[in-house]
């Protein structure tokens, strides 16, 4: 999950629907949980639900984008901050694993609180919904298969770098990842230098 910087409120809003202009500039076309690439169909997602928290429907500091199937796993349940990790207020990048298979895991390189912080947030958002799991994916939800994609589309870039190093394929790495799940981008070119 790469961390996000919404910045400042930009204006008051009276529709939290307002909002998706200035989130897009802010944070791009990327689901902020799942970090798809989603050109249209792209919500503004309360971190905590308008229904259970009415007056926080209109805070910038509850708006994050969220895709449909980030946003329909979470539902409206009560949400206490403290007890998940968020991509606007939290380290997410190093909080998960993503594995070849398409899997999110909570990495075990962080401390243990954190650790059952990561794993709320992957139930929480239907994150590790995987074929063969414990919680199988609709066939609708395609963020397992699609992080999967991006693992093969990366490791294949990697294997052209070693052969070939060059900022020109550097460059092109980057535009490519740029559209791509950035966090499996990031998990697959550790180390790289």
């Amino acid at each position: 999950m790469r961390p996000v910087d919404r910045g400042a409120t930009p204006r008051a809003f009276s529709k939290y629907g307002e909002a998706l202009p200035e989130l897009w500039d802010r944070l791009g076309r990327f689901c902020s949980y799942c970090g798809r690439f989603v050109p249209s169909g792209l919500a503004v997602e309360h971190k905590r639900p308008r229904s259970h928290y009415p007056k926080e429907e209109l805070a910038w500091t509850n708006f994050l984008l969220g895709c449909l199937n980030c946003n329909s796993s979470k539902g409206h349940p009560k949400v206490a901050l403290n007890r998940y990790l968020w991509p606007d207020t939290d380290n997410t990048l190093r909080a998960f694993n993503y594995s070849q298979d398409g899997s999110i895991s909570a990495s075990r390189s962080i401390r243990k609180r954190l650790r059952r912080k990561a794993n709320r947030t992957i139930r929480l958002l239907g994150l590790d919904k995987h074929p063969g799991g414990h919680r199988e994916p609709t066939d609708r939800d395609l963020r397992w298969s699609d992080r999967r994609m991006e693992w093969a589309k990366a490791l294949q870039c990697k294997a052209a770098l070693l052969s070939r190093d060059t900022l020109s394929q550097r460059e092109l790495i980057v535009t490519l990842a740029s559209h791509g799940i950035f966090s499996v981008w990031w998990a697959a070119f550790e180390g790289d230098r």
